[in-house]
């Protein structure tokens, strides 16, 4: 093995010394080659190249490709005309829709405020009409009320009367006994001298107007009522006794006079 390695050394070396002989023996050659002066291509190349650039301007080149930009600036220009007419239409189409429902919606917001008005309409006409049958019937039971109590004061005077008639009083006082406190009943001499023309004939206009009389002045005025109606069941076109009863609607009675 160790002269395989000594040998391929020895070639090594032999080879080094040859190529450094070589290369000794070429310098002279090589600087004599590089103090000549070459042709220089660069030069050839830009000279070409200026006079084709020269030739382009009397050449159909120029004009062909003037044409050619002409034709493709006016393609883009049409392309472009194109497109806007497509957007004009496009904002044509969505302004038309905006206006339509624009329109719709105005009209239903309309329609929905007179539906609600009249929906509101309806309620307070219900509840007027509720409030006003409601006025009536208390009215009606007021004046049933008030028909009674008159009715019944009739009796009473007339009971006293048959009860002594060979008394002449001036007034007559009849006890009625209360729940809670006893009421004295006062009828005067012309009160008690109308309450028995209409015992003897209960359609006895004139004797109701004169108590309606009486029983105003005295502020009775659940009496005058009573006497009121009494009056207009018996004429109905008695305006001024109609008047005199719309007067003393929900008035209260004074005192009366003793």
């Amino acid at each position: 093995m160790p002269w395989i390695i000594l040998f391929g050394a020895t070639l090594f070396a032999g080879g080094m010394v040859g190529i450094l002989v070589i290369v000794f023996r070429k310098v002279p050659t090589l600087a004599k080659l590089s103090s000549e002066k070459q042709p220089s291509l660069n030069g050839k190349l830009s000279e070409e190249i200026k006079t084709r650039l020269s030739g382009l301007k009397y050449s159909n080149f120029l004009p062909v490709f003037l044409s050619q930009l002409e034709k493709s600036l006016r393609k883009f220009r049409l392309a472009i005309l194109k497109i806007d007419n497509l957007f004009v239409s496009w904002i044509k189409q969505a302004r038309d829709k905006s206006d339509t429902w624009t329109i719709r919606s105005r009209a239903w917001m309309e329609h929905r405020r007179l539906k609600k008005k009249e929906e509101t309409q309806v309620l307070e006409k219900l509840d007027k009409t509720e409030v006003s049958q409601t006025i009536q019937r208390i009215e009606k039971e007021v004046a049933k009320d008030e028909d009674n109590a008159f009715k019944e004061k009739v009796e009473i005077v007339n009971s006293v009367e048959e009860a002594s008639p060979m008394a002449e009083p001036a007034a007559v006082e009849i006890f009625e006994p209360q729940p809670e406190e006893e009421e004295i009943l006062t009828v005067s001499e012309e009160e008690k001298k109308y309450i028995d023309a209409i015992a003897q004939n209960p359609k006895d206009v004139e004797s109701y107007r004169a108590l309606c009389d009486i029983y105003f002045n005295q502020q009775s005025y659940s009496d005058a009522r009573a006497c009121f109606r009494q009056v207009l069941k018996l004429d109905p076109t008695d305006e001024t006794t109609r008047a005199k009863l719309e007067s003393i609607k929900g008035l209260r009675g004074g005192k009366k006079n003793k």
